[in-house]
């Protein structure tokens, strides 16, 4: 009976035909299978006398084991690199997320985990993540802010595939290559961040801010900011949007990216309108709006637009 006919014919799929080589009778190089489909020899007994055989030449056998492994890393990993043809924006987005809230653990009895935690406004963030990838959303006890968790074995696997490449901050890479090191699994060197890259706009969800502060009579300014403990860790956002950075002493020391001259944040504005998911990232869509009304002077009270400028800083805020 030949191959076209079995396939046909025949219920199969790769995992069940791991399982089914054991029900398999060999000869030479030709496997013969019973000719009804798995499922039905899974649900039924017949009798040798009804049993009818189909036989398919060993090495497309072996071809199609060869496409699998059996064993949890090689499953995930199969997973995930059919998500990142779909979902390559997602993965280099969620990386920046892990890189600036998030954490991989590797507790001493050995059990691997990832945990991201953020604020009560970013809740939806991490409810996206969660339908996306599974685990658990928990509001922390005594803080405003919620942690998600993921801690399934093959979940966490199928993880530091998506992220393979993409996780950039000098702590994180660590934990990265613990874990990975825990389930055999090669670490690829990061590639290069370009504006194409949805890492800066995940990394921006997590540890950025897009606010206004007062210069002085009442005139605003508005600064796009992203805080790192490491300057080494925010440098290639001054590398590819422009702006500054400069270091606080506040709170034990920071970096601060900073882009405050309309030139720059007209710079940036393309790249993170629509590719961001933090509550604070929707003000984004408000910046044309609020240089249109400071060129018009509306933050005077004396305005004649000073009615829109309220109504600006009630979507704003």
């Amino acid at each position: 009976m030949c191959w076209n006919f079995f396939c046909n014919n025949t219920t199969i799929t790769i995992s069940d035909l791991i399982l089914y080589l054991s029900e398999s009778q060999y000869s030479k190089n030709v496997i013969y299978f019973y000719g009804f489909s798995i499922k039905a020899f899974k649900s039924r007994k017949e009798s040798a006398g009804n049993q009818r055989y189909s036989k398919i030449p060993f090495k497309i056998v072996r071809s199609l084991l060869s496409q699998v492994g059996t064993s949890e890393t090689t499953r995930a990993e199969t997973n995930s690199k059919k998500g990142n043809l779909a979902d390559r924006k997602f993965n280099e987005w969620f990386a920046g997320v892990i890189d600036g809230d998030g954490s991989f653990l590797l507790s001493k009895s050995k059990y691997a985990s990832l945990e991201i935690t953020m604020g009560l406004e970013d809740l939806p963030l991490l409810r996206y993540i969660q339908n996306k990838l599974g685990g658990s959303v928990k509001q922390r006890s005594g803080a405003k802010a919620y942690r998600y968790r993921l801690h399934n074995r093959e979940s966490v696997i199928d993880v530091l595939h998506r992220t393979n490449g993409n996780i950039h901050n000098s702590v994180r890479i660590i934990q990265f290559h613990r874990l990975c090191q825990h389930f055999n699994i090669p670490v690829k060197e990061s590639v290069e961040l370009t504006k194409e890259n949805y890492w800066f706009a995940g990394f921006f969800d997590a540890d950025g801010s897009i606010g206004l502060t007062n210069k002085g009579k009442g005139r605003p300014s508005l600064r796009v900011r992203v805080v790192n403990k490491y300057l080494i860790d925010i440098k290639m956002y001054k590398n590819i949007f422009g702006g500054r950075i400069f270091f606080n002493s506040a709170s034990n020391g920071s970096y601060h990216w900073s882009a405050e001259s309309r030139e720059d944040l007209m710079t940036i504005l393309p790249y993170f309108t629509g590719k961001c998911r933090s509550y604070k990232s929707r003000r984004f869509f408000l910046m044309k709006e609020y240089f249109k009304l400071r060129d018009l002077q509306a933050w005077e009270k004396s305005s004649v637009y000073y009615k829109a400028w309220e109504a600006f800083l009630k979507k704003w805020n």
